[in-house]
């Protein structure tokens, strides 16, 4: 899964939705540019100078921007609610 992947989830609604990924973003203030490489998420690591992927205790702050379509705003849902990629 990458950035342009459509992907499956289910919305607030607990209805089952579709789009492809636009950005991958964060809560955490340290984790300022990231990236979505093979399914894993990748932050800019400021110490070691390179992206490096973010810790499993920390994935519950990872959270993915899905394009709905060109009327409605873009649909910002944790990572761990993806359940498919289309």
């Amino acid at each position: 899964m990458n950035i342009g992947d459509n992907v499956e989830y289910k919305n607030v609604y607990g209805e089952n939705c579709n789009g492809p990924i636009v950005n991958v973003h964060s809560d955490m203030d340290s984790y300022d540019e990231m990236r979505l490489e093979n399914g894993v998420p990748l932050y800019y690591s400021k110490k070691l100078k390179k992206f490096v992927p973010v810790k499993p205790k920390n994935m519950d702050s990872v959270f993915v921007e899905v394009f709905t379509g060109s009327n409605v705003s873009n649909e910002f849902i944790r990572f761990s609610t993806i359940t498919a990629v289309a």
